[in-house]
């Protein structure tokens, strides 16, 4: 997945129809730590915080702590090794085989609440393609590993950050094995616009990857029919992210389907945004789920 930010679409097409004219603010905790700089993000805390927003009772010090014990199982079992490939392995053994983390290949899987959130898949064990890496990224900084998100269409794996490392991509769906950037251009229809212009198989910071985490706070507030919020945190996302193309088709989704809820001159302002939108992430170098199937349905996928 990426993202996030595909098959919710759907919801947001219907719900944001509601959408009101005025902004919204983020709120007061969340936005200090949207603006963090990059060494002080610690995307546990970030993540956790976020969903704390869909979840008040959430005790954010106590799931924490369970990111901190998984660190600390994978300290224990690396013995302090400087391997980038003994630390990935270990890193592996830990989440994948010891713990049980796994992907739910349910094809309906992206459709549950908590699959978007770090808490839910510290709980349920499960996850979609945001947060395998999201845990993945979580325990590793914990640990000091140059460990950072990629984004392909629809999908989301996570790199080592080392050039004197040849097998640097991490599938986290797949229990953590290697594949090169090749596979992900012919798996994903990635094109040479989308390469250049860095929207997909580029290495992320952490706070462009804030992107990917606010973006499942605004699927959900568009689920709930606060499409107001949804929109404002659609828009702090291409913010954190603005060389990610998805996140423009969101915003022209959003801003289309609002504008049939108005009239006049706002209406068709929303339908300019939309508009305007569409053509930055053509330029990016966007890949639709169509592009993606015809492509592995031609190599027999």
């Amino acid at each position: 997945m990426n993202t996030l930010t595909r098959q919710p679409l759907a919801f947001l097409i219907v719900l944001l129809l509601a959408l009101v004219a005025q902004r919204v603010a983020v709120a007061g905790d969340i936005d200090k730590l949207l603006a963090l700089p990059e060494e002080k993000i610690d995307i546990g805390i970030t993540a956790l915080t976020l969903a704390k927003e869909i979840y008040p009772n959430l005790d954010v010090a106590a799931y924490s702590d369970k990111i901190d014990i998984l660190a600390a199982k994978v300290h224990w079992l690396a013995q302090g090794t400087q391997d980038p490939e003994r630390r990935i392995r270990v890193l592996n053994t830990v989440l994948f085989r010891q713990e049980g983390f796994h992907y739910d290949r349910n094809p309906f899987s992206r459709a549950k609440e908590e699959y978007y959130f770090l808490n839910g898949i510290l709980d349920t064990r499960q996850g979609i393609c945001y947060t395998m890496p999201l845990l993945y990224i979580a325990v590793a900084q914990r640990l000091g590993y140059p460990i950072y998100p990629v984004a392909a269409p629809d999908h989301l794996f996570v790199r080592y950050a080392d050039p004197s490392f040849k097998e640097q991509n991490i599938e986290t769906t797949s229990g953590g094995k290697y594949f090169p950037d090749e596979v992900y251009v012919q798996d994903f229809a990635v094109g040479p616009k989308g390469r250049k212009s860095g929207s997909y198989l580029r290495t992320l910071t952490y706070r462009e990857f804030l992107g990917h985490i606010i973006a499942a706070n605004a699927f959900v507030h568009a689920r709930r029919g606060n499409g107001a919020k949804a929109l404002a945190y659609l828009e702090r996302a291409a913010r954190l992210n603005p060389r990610f193309a998805d996140n423009y088709v969101n915003l022209a989704i959003s801003y289309r389907a609002a504008s049939k809820a108005l009239a006049g001159e706002v209406a068709q302002r929303y339908r300019d945004k939309a508009e305007a939108y569409d053509e930055k992430a053509k330029a990016l170098g966007y890949v639709d789920a169509e592009q993606i199937a015809i492509g592995r349905k031609t190599r027999g996928g």
